[in-house]
């Protein structure tokens, strides 16, 4: 038998080029990273429910505070201060008749008319209900409300 001789092989260095790969490759991670979290932030703050709802309700809460109000208030029937109290006092517990979707697009026609199409995609203008409840010391921004939406999303 005869003995062969071992063969030495150079080894070949993959240190030279690693740190630009690895660079390069951390890189498209962090920026593929920041393009999902980013979609994720705008899909949440972008979504038409959580728009739906805050149109609405910014919506309700002007007509409450710059006509209902105001109606309530310079009301013939509620002439003196006691008899407003008294007369608020009741829709405290039982609140205000329901007003519609439908009234707070129409109650100032110039202001809400651009919301119109864009909240009649998704809700059902003359089922989606707003009451609202008087709270003391009876102002102007002392109410709660209760929405109740008939909406597709």
């Amino acid at each position: 038998m005869v003995k062969s001789k071992k063969r030495k092989y150079m080894r070949r260095s993959y240190y030279n080029g690693a740190p630009e790969i690895k660079k390069t490759v951390l890189i498209v991670i962090v920026i593929a990273s920041i393009i999902v979290v980013g979609g994720i932030i705008f899909a949440i703050i972008f979504n038409s429910e959580n728009m739906v709802k805050s149109k609405i309700t910014a919506m309700a809460e002007d007509y409450y505070e710059n006509y209902l109000y105001e109606k309530m208030v310079n009301s013939d029937k509620y002439k003196n201060i006691t008899d407003l109290d008294a007369a608020m006092e009741k829709y405290r517990t039982n609140g205000l008749s329901p007003v519609t979707l439908n009234d707070l697009l129409l109650y100032d026609n110039e202001k809400n008319k651009e919301h119109r199409k864009y909240l009649s995609e998704y809700c059902d203008e003359n089922k989606t209900m707003i009451k609202y409840y008087m709270e003391p010391p009876y102002e102007r921004t002392s109410y709660r409300m209760e929405i109740t939406y008939s909406c597709n999303f």
